[in-house]
């Protein structure tokens, strides 16, 4: 049943004074009490809202017995106007005034019998004047071990037919320890019985809504949290709350910096505060784009993707990257690292910079191919201003997209000038000029813009230290600079490094590359560097037999052949789309 259905009912209760049972149920955190109290709130303060003059709640949640139960009821009363209010000395005048002449007799009479313990003799005895009340029973789920579920039906049905009360009973009923005890008494004790199940965004509107404090606007937790179905309302506040202490680390990042992070800790909250829901945190951690490109899962693995894969996809969670496991050991730990989250938050700066960067040429391509207006200055001007802005975010193969259409427009100065602001914006960076990347893809280069390129190539400067790079590569692990700097260098060096190398040297540098071959989820620099050193061996394999043979031991070309090509996310601007490739033929 649905919030506002449930909220009806629970008002329709409270308004009259005949003895009866309302009985919520619902799962933890859902927001039963909240709904329970927030009606009673709101009835209290309309004339008629509430048809009895005393009201008195009681959480279960370690009692073992009935008299405890009793105790609570009659220490708990406060009058029908303090509801809603901070507690203060006037809530104890409900709890004792039927008693005080009780009290009184007690220590006239039996004073010296019962020393000082007179008072909690009549505490005692005031659970005989509870009658007429309305009262909440809470946490049935969490009683003591030594409290029975039908003790507790019992006393409710002695309070609505014996003393004229109203109860309100709230439990989660999953997890109640005697269930079947509890629903064999259930329907001759309670009069109305409702599910508590609010939708997603119901529960979001609850936890978020209402909050005293929003540090950070509660748009984007609200969203996630709707999309992946949480209804748990102190799940949704604690995500909130880790978003929230992550946010001023990101202030000076691209707004969709904390907007990525939070559609992750949302997931990862998820994963963590409620795992008898979502998947497990390990199990995030073995899945990833390229997750089992090496090995098969094993059985449980392969149950657990079949069962949460769609609903992950559907998410837009495709892989977990390293930032990812920072962010899933922040919630764990309960605090985020500022120097660590720099650092990947700085990458992942660039990555929006550059989708920005790409979003808004992509833009100024629409001109082109959605039109057949007379607009080719102000198509030029728009791309030419988009490129002159953002230029260092564009690969060799979206910048040869330009340089084709302006040369088959006859605008060959502004195709000039787009290669010049791309090796200025690129100078020193071989990859960038790293043409066996379009040919893969069936991209072509002009004859002069070919010509530029391998000039440019040849005019960087050579790492000297490339050797050093491979070698330590064992050591140094591929989330180091080391393999940073190893995934950016053309695939020639790797072929240089690999037949220059013999010996221990040779087998130190095959125990690097390979590392990674049984990794059930490899980071991208680990899969690039991986499939440049295949194309190398495949190089050194076509020389001869042999080199095929003892190519073919490093097992990486099988790596490669069996699990496709690392898509090339620098190629993402292109003027049209064609097909699956990462890279489109040029515009015409």
């Amino acid at each position: 049943m649905s919030t506002k259905l449930v909220r009806q009912k629970v008002a329709e209760f409270l308004k009259t004074d005949d003895p009866g049972v309302l009985c919520i149920r619902g799962n933890w955190g859902t927001g039963k009490t909240y709904t329970w109290n927030n009606e009673l709130e709101k009835a209290a303060k309309v004339k008629g809202g509430i048809g009895l003059e005393k009201y008195a709640y009681v959480s279960l949640f370690g009692l073992n017995s009935i008299e405890e139960v009793q105790r609570q009821i009659a220490t708990q009363t406060i009058k029908r106007e303090r509801i809603g209010q901070p507690f203060d000395a006037t809530n104890l005048s409900a709890a004792y005034e039927d008693g005080v002449t009780l009290i009184k007799k007690l220590a006239g009479r039996f004073g010296g019998f019962l020393g000082d313990g007179y008072y909690g003799a009549a505490a005692s005895l005031m659970t005989l004047l509870i009658r007429n009340r309305l009262i909440c029973i809470d946490d049935l789920e969490r009683k003591g071990e030594h409290l029975r579920s039908g003790d507790v039906l019992g006393l409710i049905s002695q309070l609505t037919e014996e003393r004229d009360c109203k109860v309100a009973l709230l439990l989660n009923d999953e997890r109640l320890d005697d269930r079947p005890q509890f629903e064999r008494f259930l329907e001759k004790v309670v009069d109305l019985n409702l599910r508590f199940i609010p939708s997603a965004s119901e529960s979001a509107a609850t936890a978020l809504d209402n909050l005293k404090a929003t540090p950070i606007p509660t748009d984007d937790v609200r969203e996630q949290t709707i999309l992946l179905g949480i209804d748990n309302i102190r799940v949704i506040r604690k995500i909130y709350s880790i978003v929230s202490d992550i946010a001023p680390m990101l202030k000076d990042y691209k707004p969709g910096v904390l907007k990525a992070v939070t559609k992750s800790l949302v997931l990862f909250g998820w994963c963590n505060y409620q795992p008898e829901m979502a998947p497990t945190l390990n199990f995030l951690k073995a899945i990833g784009e390229y997750s089992f490109a090496t090995q098969p899962p094993n059985e449980e693995v392969a149950r657990l993707r079949e069962k949460w894969e769609p609903k992950l996809r559907q998410y837009g969670y495709t892989h977990t990257d390293d930032f990812d496991l920072v962010l899933m050991d922040g919630i764990i730990n309960g605090y985020f690292d500022p120097k660590v989250v720099a650092v990947y938050a700085t990458e992942l700066n660039k990555i929006e910079q550059s989708a920005e960067a790409n979003a808004k040429l992509e833009k100024a391509w629409d001109s082109y191919r959605n039109s057949f207006d007379d607009n080719g200055e102000e198509l030029v001007a728009e791309l030419m201003e988009c490129f002159e802005a953002n230029a260092q975010f564009y690969s060799l193969g979206t910048t040869s997209q330009l340089i084709d259409l302006f040369g088959r427009i006859g605008r060959q100065e502004e195709a000039k000038k787009v290669f010049d602001l791309y090796e200025m914006a690129h100078d020193g960076d071989v990859s960038a000029f790293d043409v066996e990347r379009l040919f893969r893809f069936g991209m072509e280069l002009p004859k002069d813009i070919l010509a530029r390129v391998t000039k440019a190539r040849e005019g960087v400067k050579p790492d000297l230290s490339n050797d050093a790079l491979f070698l330590g590569l064992k050591e140094a692990g591929f989330d180091s600079d080391i393999a940073a700097q190893l995934a950016k260098l053309p695939v020639e060096e790797y072929v240089r490094v690999l037949t220059s190398h013999r010996g221990d040297e040779l087998r130190k540098i095959r125990e690097g590359l390979t590392d990674y071959l049984n990794v059930s989820n490899p980071t991208n620099i680990a899969i690039e560097i991986m499939y440049r050193a295949a194309d190398a061996l495949q190089v050194i394999a076509a020389r001869s037999p042999l080199d095929s043979a003892r190519a073919h031991t490093w097992q990486l070309i099988q790596w490669q052949k069996k699990f496709g090509r690392l898509p090339d996310v620098e190629l993402s601007v292109v003027p049209e789309a064609t097909g699956a490739q990462e890279e489109a033929t040029p515009a015409a």
